[in-house]
């Protein structure tokens, strides 16, 4: 049994109740389609707050199909939305698991030698060195992104223009290399499974030793809340220019376990990517499927 109840509404706010033709559930979808975003979008009005009249809301013509027809519809859109809504959440569980794990494996302030996961604390320049090869104008540029790693630039929405000369200055970027880029002190920095060209504003550092480390590791490491915070000791600015100075990440203390457990742990969070990126390309593709019916259920 449905309970009502009472409500009050603001100034803006229409009110209205549909007639025993129309049913409440199939107008709800009617407002979500691309049809009437468009009458919307012809109709509104307002600079501050856009909005639609009562007038114009009274006029709006539909094609309204028999009320068995308006329950088909409505099931069957409520069918992929409930799987959209189920999909989200087992991405929200993936991203949860990998959250908790990260703060797990990823402490720099932890100091106990009896840990394998902390095994070993050392100075950052004891694992890294900083490089800058140039004259390379013939490879693709490269970006840095929040969420990808180093991501070729043609890939990106951003057109940012260039030319050839100035491709001259930018610097060598290879697999399993590391960025500290403009935003590092957002995201951490970014990791390189390709071959490129980067701003020269970019700093790129690898391992030292290559055989002691998984990059894996150390690309889920730099990308961890813990290690970000760690980051806010050598981040400087107060504008979206801020910069990381990659001579004091230097100096910083990193803990970490021995080359075994990183390959495990690196599996780990790997195999958990996969499932996370799966999951984000099937809820894509159920959007995509409602935002089909949507635009052709109601014609």
């Amino acid at each position: 049994m449905k309970e009502h109840y009472k409500i009050v509404s603001g100034l803006h706010t229409i009110v209205f109740r549909p007639n025993e033709k129309l049913k409440s559930d199939f107008l709800y979808t009617y407002f979500h389609t691309p049809i009437f975003k468009h009458y919307g979008y012809r109709v509104g009005t307002g600079l501050k707050v856009f909005g639609i009249t009562y007038n114009n809301l009274s006029n709006m013509e539909i094609k309204l199909p028999k009320i068995d027809e308006q329950n088909k519809v409505d099931k069957i859109i409520n069918i992929v939305t409930n799987i959209i809504t189920l999909q989200q959440r087992k991405l929200e569980n993936y991203l949860l698991i990998k959250k908790k794990l990260s703060n797990i494996f990823f402490n720099d302030r932890i100091v106990n030698k009896n840990d394998l996961l902390f095994e070993h604390r050392v100075k950052a320049n004891q694992l890294f060195i900083s490089y800058s090869k140039k004259g390379f104008p013939h490879l693709p540029v490269l970006s840095a992104s929040q969420d990808k790693g180093m991501v070729f630039r043609k890939d990106e929405s951003k057109n940012i223009l260039y030319t050839h000369d100035n491709l001259t200055n930018y610097k060598l970027v290879e697999p399993d290399d590391f960025v500290v880029h403009l935003r590092s002190f957002q995201g951490g920095f970014a990791y390189s499974d390709k071959t490129g060209i980067a701003s020269p504003a970019y700093t790129i550092f690898k391992f030292k030793n290559n055989v002691a480390y998984n990059s894996v590791y150390w690309k889920e490491k730099f990308k961890s809340y813990n290690f970000i915070q760690l980051l806010k000791k050598i981040t400087y600015g107060v504008r979206d220019g801020r910069s990381i100075s990659f001579s004091d990440f230097l100096s910083l203390y990193l803990t970490f376990p021995d080359i075994k457990l990183q390959n495990k742990i690196g599996n780990v969070l790997s195999k958990l990517d996969t499932q996370i990126s799966d999951q984000k390309e099937i809820i894509k593709k159920l959007e995509n499927i409602k935002q089909f019916l949507l635009q052709n259920m109601f014609i």
